[in-house]
């Protein structure tokens, strides 16, 4: 019983996109790591890892720790009761962040690391940290169990359709999956389950009471078994996929397989082509004489808007030019008018461009499609 109530813990959590870099309770989400879960109380704890493997660069960032409803969690950290923990992080260093409570019951949250400063061209401070989570069951002084989960860096206008391996056998094996909307809008979620030629067995989950709509900040995690009640699992041993979708931004998703004793971590995978809503329209504005965000990833066919101050424009340039700060734009390059404009981006690759009154301070950014 303890086990089941100690797993369902930990499926409260979760591992991708927004309109906006701003997500739940206005957090910078966009390249910053989503921690899926962790869990604290009784005898349970969580070790968060926070990795900078590469050299020349020291950072800083904070954890912030949040409930399953979405408001902050205060946690135990080296003796103080904080909701939020500042990280240093020395070049190819890395740091280890445990969090406890005194409650006697255990508690499930999430936790999202925000790196400091703004992300910039191709040396984004974001994209050099790596995070994982570990929890651990003890029992007096001695460790009796642990599972890991490898925490995923946010990615705006990523797929919105995400795959988790599905495993059931009776009532010895199952598999749990656990979603949280980081973003700042009610979220609407589908499910599908596959069975392992692809078909789909069953369309859209029956749980009572609905998953779906999903509130910002909020998490929920269930067995596929509870999702898709009635479907008989127990009668034979299952073995496909479950697909869950959205046409909003902020969803994150992580699986774990139970098997008698043991919790383990399974692996989710990014649908490409699927789950999104057609074409999107992605925005960058500026800030000061930064455009933000300065690199964004969209698919084919997807297209960005500036929206500028009225003394900044966007004209594309050569990758030699923009690395030298320049603004002479490339033949037959996009461009827009002071203030910004809309355009559409058919072909994948990378598009670099400047502001052409102030490339030479480094107002540049990049377009990459995928």
């Amino acid at each position: 019983m303890r086990r089941v109530f100690f797993l369902e813990l930990l499926l409260w959590a979760a591992s991708g996109a927004l309109v906006a870099q701003g997500g739940h309770m206005g957090h910078p989400i966009e390249k910053n790591i989503v921690f899926p879960h962790f869990v604290v109380g009784g005898s349970v704890q969580t070790q968060i890892i926070l990795m900078n493997p590469q050299s020349g660069r020291d950072l800083t960032g904070t954890l912030f720790f949040f409930h399953q409803d979405g408001t902050p969690f205060e946690v135990v950290n080296n003796g103080q009761t904080v909701n939020q923990v500042s990280v240093a992080l020395p070049a190819e260093g890395i740091q280890f962040v445990n969090v406890t409570s005194n409650a006697q019951q255990e508690t499930g949250g999430w936790a999202l690391f925000e790196v400091s400063g703004p992300g910039q061209g191709q040396d984004d401070p974001r994209t050099r940290v790596f995070g994982s989570v570990i929890f651990s069951t003890t029992q007096g002084t001695d460790t009796v169990g642990s599972v890991g989960v490898v925490a995923g860096r946010y990615e705006l206008q990523a797929n919105r359709s995400i795959a988790v391996p599905v495993i059931v056998s009776g009532s010895v094996a199952n598999t749990g999956v656990a979603l949280v909307n980081v973003g700042p809008d009610p979220m609407t979620v589908t499910f599908q389950l596959k069975d392992q030629q692809g078909t789909v067995v069953q369309q859209g989950a029956t749980i009572t009471p609905a998953i779906s709509p999903l509130a910002p900040g909020h998490q929920v995690a269930r067995f596929v078994t509870e999702l898709f009640q009635g479907f008989g699992f127990n009668n034979n041993d299952f073995r496909g996929t479950l697909l869950v979708s959205t046409q909003q931004e902020g969803l994150v998703i992580t699986g774990l397989l139970t098997n008698g004793s043991l919790l383990t971590s399974i692996p989710v995978v990014l649908v490409p082509g699927q789950g999104g809503a057609g074409p999107q329209t992605r925005t960058v504005t500026n800030s000061g004489f930064t455009f933000s965000p300065a690199d964004i990833t969209i698919n084919a066919g997807d297209s960005v808007q500036w929206q500028l101050e009225i003394i900044h424009n966007v004209v594309e340039v050569t990758q030699a030019t923009w690395n030298a700060n320049g603004n002479t734009g490339s033949a037959g390059g996009f461009s827009t008018a002071f203030g910004g404009g809309t355009v559409k981006f058919d072909n994948p690759g990378t598009y670099f461009y400047v502001c052409s009154p102030h490339g030479f301070q480094g107002m540049k950014g990049r377009v990459i499609v995928n």
